[in-house]
Order: structure tokens, then C-alpha cells, then sequence
């Protein structure tokens, strides 16, 4: 169950994918490169198929425009391949790609804090609104084990955009949210059980967050943030090493 106020970031079932999903005001590109992205992430498409734009475009029922620029888009972050005369290719995440991403991801949250700081401090922001960070590290803690990948990555999701949100900078939102870290998290951590042994750890760093947030402190803030990103990282290499280790025995 979500926790009050809360709007989670929902991820579909899938019967439900091949179906396209948007958000209000985005561009049709947007809506495409959202839905595909899900599909990749999810494994509605094996590793390595070849994504045709036609037949794309007749399943959603749209143009081949939008189609061809979510694909370009999508093959410009990393998500498939674009292949001279062969076409668009499904590929795995490779370690580059999650370095850069968490880079990224930390540069946005240092920023966020920095910022939603600052609002609290001159009374913009009150304490009050971070009452909804304590909502989702309660909803996160209280069922480690029995608890769902996908819910887990979705609260944690929630969690990480709240503190963007609460920053009062739209341009900064729109960034991390483009980013989609639930999706990131389930792209190199599906099949994997590993996640589950972290949970103690993130509930401690998460706390520590929220601490330095109170406190209004920019410097403990940004070491919690730093070191929380920073193991968040490790892990993630860990597992994608994890997954190819697998999938080198399985083809071998």
C-alpha cells in the first residue's frame, strides 16, 4: 500500500505492455520513447531482436516519424543500437553507460538538496513537506522480506523524485525524471535476488538523508547523498557483472 499523499510511480503489468503510456503535455516522441523503454527494460523484447519502425508504428497506431525519432533517441542513451543497414538492436547495459548515468543521477540530487535546503532555510519550503520522505522509508522498511522487486524499486524511485520535486526547480525535475532510475534498477537487476541483502543498508542511508535535510545541514547532506549514490553504484556494477557472468554460462 503507497503511503498517504504519495502518488507512486506505477509500472505496468505485463499484459499491459504494448501499450502506450505518456504523461500530460509530452510530446508523441516522448510518449514512444517512454513506452519503449519500459518494453526494453521489462523484456517484452529479448536482448538483440531488431525493432522495425513500421511495425512499430502499426502496433501503436501512429506515423513512422515519432517512431524513428524515439528509436534515434533511444539508441543515443544506449538503450538499443543502431546498426548501418541493419537496422535498431535491443542491447543490454554495459558499465559505461550505468557510471555515466549515476553521475548524472548524483550531479541532479547534490543539486536538489542544495536547493530544497535553501528553501527551508528561508521558510519557502516547510519542514512539513518532508514528512512525505518519512512516508516512503516507512513503506520501504516494512516488509524487507517479503517485499517485491518492483514495488521496492518503485518506492525507492518515489523516494530519490520527491527530493528532486521538493526543490522548486521544474528544469531539474523534468531532467531527473527523464532519467527514469526505476527503470535503470530493474534493467540491470532483473533475475537478480541480490538486491534484497541491501535493503538494511539503504534504510540507513536514506535516514541519514533525511537527517541532514532536517537539519538543514548542505554538507552532511551532501556526504549522505555522495556515499548513498556511491555504494548504490558499486552494487550496480556488481550486478551487471552478475547478470553477464549468467548469461556467458548460460550461452557457453
Amino acid at each position: 500500500m503507497s503511503p498517504a499523499n504519495v502518488i507512486p510511480i506505477r509500472v505496468r503489468e505485463p499484459t499491459e505492455m504494448g501499450q502506450l503510456i505518456g504523461e500530460p503535455g509530452e510530446t508523441l516522441t516522448e510518449t514512444l520513447r517512454r513506452t519503449l523503454l519500459e518494453m526494453i527494460v521489462f523484456g517484452y523484447f529479448e536482448r538483440g531482436l531488431r525493432l522495425y519502425p513500421e511495425r512499430l508504428a502499426e502496433q501503436f497506431g501512429v506515423s513512422l516519424t515519432p517512431v524513428r525519432e524515439a528509436l534515434m533517441r533511444l539508441a543515443a542513451e544506449g538503450y538499443i543500437e543502431a546498426v548501418q543497414r541493419r537496422g535498431f538492436h535491443v542491447r543490454a547495459p554495459d558499465a559505461k553507460q550505468v557510471v555515466d548515468l549515476w553521475q548524472v543521477r548524483l550531479g541532479l540530487e547534490l543539486t536538489a538538496g542544495e536547493l530544497l535546503i535553501e528553501r527551508l532555510a528561508s521558510g519557502t519550503l516547510p519542514a512539513a513537506a518532508l514528512t512525505v520522505l518519512d512516508d516512503l522509508m516507512a513503506a520501504l522498511e516494512q516488509s524487507p522480506r517479503t517485499i517485491a522487486h518492483r514495488p521496492k524499486l518503485g518506492l525507492n524511485a518515489e523516494f530519490h523524485h520527491r527530493i528532486v520535486e521538493l526543490s522548486g526547480n521544474d528544469i531539474l525535475t523534468s531532467l531527473y525524471r527523464g532519467i527514469q532510475m526505476q527503470l535503470i534498477g530493474e534493467w540491470v537487476q532483473r533475475g537478480l535476488q541480490s538486491w534484497r541483502v541491501r535493503l538494511s543498508s539503504e534504510a540507513a542511508e536514506h535516514r541519514a538523508i533525511v537527517a541532514a535535510l532536517r537539519a538543514m545541514d548542505r554538507d552532511a547532506y551532501a556526504a549522505a547523498a555522495r556515499h548513498h549514490i556511491a555504494r548504490s553504484l558499486k552494487d550496480a556494477l556488481a550486478d551487471l557483472a552478475e547478470r553477464d557472468a549468467a548469461g556467458a554460462q548460460k550461452n557457453g
